[in-house]
């Protein structure tokens, strides 16, 4: 299951995404989205776990804790539409 996250601390990379997510399951992929215009954390990011049930347990566990200063707010990545050009 993939998961977008924001609210993250602007200082985290992927490997403090990993181990925030990490005692939940095992972390396929972690992701830090990078403002294109500032080429800084935009605090947001994405985490893909393997198992859908350890996902969900994570996504509960850490809805709305807060780092830093900010709330998590994490939801399931929807798959884009393919574009047909």
């Amino acid at each position: 299951m993939r998961m977008t996250i924001s609210g993250l601390p602007r200082d985290f990379d992927k490997y403090d995404l990993q181990r925030l997510f990490g005692p939940y399951g095992w972390v396929d992929y972690a992701k830090i989205f990078i403002d294109p215009i500032t080429g800084n954390n935009s605090g947001k990011g994405m985490v893909e776990m393997k198992r859908d049930d350890q996902a969900k347990q994570a996504m509960a566990a850490l809805q709305g804790k807060v780092l830093a200063t900010n709330p998590l707010n994490i939801k399931e990545a929807k798959d884009r539409p393919a574009n047909n050009r």
